[in-house]
C-alpha cells in the first residue's frame, strides 16, 4: 500500500473547506453515531449486550464512515484517488486528529478549572470572567465550542472536568464544620 501525503486539516484559504469542519460537520450531522464513536467501549458493549471486540469491530465501521465523509470529497483528488484504492488506511489519520483534537479542547479547558470545564457554554458566557475566557479560547481554536458540545461530560475527552456539580460551593459547605 502507499503513503498517505500530508492530510490538510486546516488551510487559511477560505475556498478549501478544511477536514477539521468537515469532521465536526459529519459529528453534528449523526449524533448518534457520534456518542457511540466516542463512548467508552466497554460500557457501550456492556449497554448493547455484546463483546467488547464486537464493539470495538463497530467503532471501526464507524471510524470508516467518518473517513468517507471527509476523503471522498477532499479537494485534492490525489487524495480521492488515493482514497477510492486504500479507504482503510486513512482511518489512522482520523483517530490521530481525534487525538490532537482532545489534547487542544483539554489544553482549553485548563484555563477553565474543573468546575467551568463542565459548564456549558450558555452557562460560562452567564459568567463574565468566564465568557471573556471562552472567547479568548475560541479566538486560538475555533473547534472548541463543538467538541464541548461533544465531550463537556465525557470524562474520556474531558479529562478536566470534575464530576461534582459546578454549581455547588462545597467551601461554604466545609465551613460549617469548622
Amino acid at each position: 500500500a502507499p503513503m498517505i501525503p500530508k492530510i490538510c486539516w486546516d488551510d487559511k484559504d477560505p475556498n478549501i473547506r478544511t477536514c477539521t469542519s468537515q469532521l465536526l460537520t459529519w459529528c453534528n450531522t449523526y449524533p448518534n453515531t457520534r456518542i457511540k464513536l466516542f463512548s467508552d467501549s466497554h460500557q457501550e458493549a456492556v449497554n448493547e449486550g455484546w463483546q467488547r471486540q464486537q464493539m470495538s469491530a463497530q467503532k471501526e465501521v464507524y471510524f470508516q464512515q467518518v473517513t468517507d465523509a471527509i476523503f471522498l470529497h477532499d479537494h485534492d483528488q490525489h487524495i480521492r484517488q488515493l482514497y477510492m484504492q486504500y479507504p482503510s488506511l486513512f482511518v489512522k489519520p482520523i483517530k490521530s486528529h481525534f487525538q490532537f483534537l482532545c489534547k487542544k479542547y483539554n489544553e482549553a479547558n485548563k484555563t477553565l478549572s474543573s468546575t467551568g470545564a463542565g459548564l456549558t457554554i450558555e452557562e460560562l458566557k452567564d459568567k463574565p470572567e468566564m465568557s471573556m475566557l471562552v472567547d479568548k479560547i475560541l479566538a486560538n481554536f475555533p473547534w472548541w465550542a463543538d467538541l464541548h458540545g461533544f465531550w463537556r461530560t465525557n470524562l474520556l475527552y474531558n479529562t478536566v472536568f470534575s464530576m461534582a456539580d459546578p454549581r455547588q460551593d462545597f467551601t461554604a459547605g466545609a465551613q460549617q464544620y469548622f
